[in-house]
C-alpha cells in the first residue's frame, strides 16, 4: 500500500528528525526518511497523520535555516 508523504525538510540525522516529530506530536510509524549520504537525511510525514488541525506549511522551520 502506497501512501502520499508531504516532504517536511533535512535533518542531520534520524535521531533530530525523530525528536522534532516528536515535539510535533507525530507518530514515528508515519515518518519516512531519504538518506542524504553524509549530509544528513530528509524527511516526510504522511499526510494522512498531519489532519486537518496541523498548520498549512510544517516545514516553514527547517526551510528557513534551523539546521
Amino acid at each position: 500500500m502506497s501512501y502520499d508523504h508531504q516532504e517536511i525538510g533535512d535533518f542531520a540525522n534520524e535521531r533530530d528528525a525523530q525528536d522534532w516529530a516528536e515535539r510535533n506530536n507525530l507518530d514515528v510509524r508515519d515518518l519516512h526518511y531519504r538518506s542524504r549520504g553524509s549530509r544528513g537525511v530528509t524527511l516526510s510525514v504522511r499526510r494522512s497523520a498531519l489532519g486537518d488541525s496541523a498548520t498549512s506549511d510544517l516545514s516553514y522551520g527547517r526551510r528557513t535555516g534551523f539546521f
